[in-house]
């Protein structure tokens, strides 16, 4: 069984990685291979078989499957009784990424993101869809500062803006809400609300000593305004709930006073009604101007949410799509290459 076997490897070790499967199906070994790069599951399958919602939908030889078949298997799910933002908010440009090449620590062969343009503008949702392995959440991570080298240019409301590191990124008004709130977000035995005053933590203090009492009443405001259910803000982000340790991990960032968030999975792992909740959020800070890039991994969310949708495939941008040009079909076919 080998899940998702070529992501972290150059295209030589591809090859070999192929020649070997070839060698062990010829000695009469099954092999099971899970992947979300569609040119090698074609290449070296006979037969493909499509999971969704942890059912099996079909199954067929790979010479018998059609791609737009394939499409039609994987997207499925109806968009019917699904969240739609009533107005679109979008005004000026607020980020432009020129020719953005990005290199994490021990790249030896393609980059995460690979000489990349984009705009997204005040009070927009510019989407990113693509598969496992497309590049967009190093696309993010890249533009909070997290992740290795960049080249090309990056504008924040028209100034240049280097991405050097989180804290300089939080400092120019860039968020990151990344797609595991337990490992990246949040800092479970902590309290809650050390969790959400932790990257603002210059606002409360003065002179090196902590203001607690602004600290408090600040992140009992952000909380209320979020409805979040929780017995006391000194309770650990471990004692809460899915929804509840999210809109903990929103309210982190919401106090930073973003201009630019950048939403990975926003919605992974919360319960309907928290996502709802979490659409109705996305509305109010477009409103107010913020610009946000969101990714997520379930297509009505993202046709739903999204005014703009730009697609990446293997770190570059292989489509893009204004709301009433968007469909499942059609960024799943870019999402796969074409």
């Amino acid at each position: 069984i080998m899940d998702e076997p070529t992501s972290a490897l150059r295209e030589p070790e591809v090859e070999r990685l192929f020649e070997l499967i070839n060698r062990v199906t010829d000695r009469g070994c099954g092999v099971i291979y899970i992947s979300h790069k569609m040119e090698e599951i074609e290449r070296i399958a006979d037969r493909i078989t499509v999971l969704r919602d942890g059912q099996r939908v079909g199954t067929s030889p790979v010479g018998a499957l059609p791609k737009s078949k394939l499409i039609q298997w994987m997207v499925g799910r109806p968009l019917r009784d699904q969240y739609t933002r009533k107005t679109s908010h979008a005004g000026g440009i607020r980020l432009r990424v020129e020719n953005l090449t990005v290199r994490a620590p021990g790249d030896r062969g393609i980059p995460r993101v690979r000489d990349l343009s984009l705009e997204a503008r005040r009070g927009e949702v510019l989407g990113i869809g693509g598969l496992q392995g497309s590049g967009a959440s190093e696309l993010l991570l890249a533009l909070f500062g997290g992740l290795g080298t960049t080249k090309g240019r990056i504008r924040l409301d028209n100034e240049p803006y280097i991405p050097s590191s989180p804290r300089h990124a939080i400092d120019r008004g860039v968020a990151l809400l990344t797609n595991d709130r337990k490992g990246t977000g949040l800092i479970l035995p902590m309290s809650i609300i050390a969790n959400a005053s932790l990257p603002s933590l210059r606002r409360f203090t003065r002179r090196g000593w902590m203001c607690a009492g602004k600290e408090r009443e600040e992140t009992c405001r952000t909380m209320t305004a979020l409805k979040l259910q929780a017995a006391s803000l000194d309770m650990p982000a471990r004692a809460l709930s899915g929804g509840n340790q999210q809109k903990v991990v929103i309210a982190k960032w919401l106090q930073t006073g973003p201009r630019l968030l950048l939403l990975d999975e926003p919605t992974r792992g919360v319960d309907v009604g928290a996502k709802h909740e979490i659409y109705g959020l996305i509305e109010q800070w477009t409103a107010s101007g913020i610009a946000i890039l969101l990714i997520t991994s379930e297509m009505p969310e993202l046709l739903s949410l999204s005014d703009r949708i730009v697609v990446m495939h293997r770190g570059a941008l292989t489509a893009e799509f204004d709301r009433s040009g968007a469909s499942a079909e059609r960024i799943l076919s870019a999402a796969m290459g074409s």
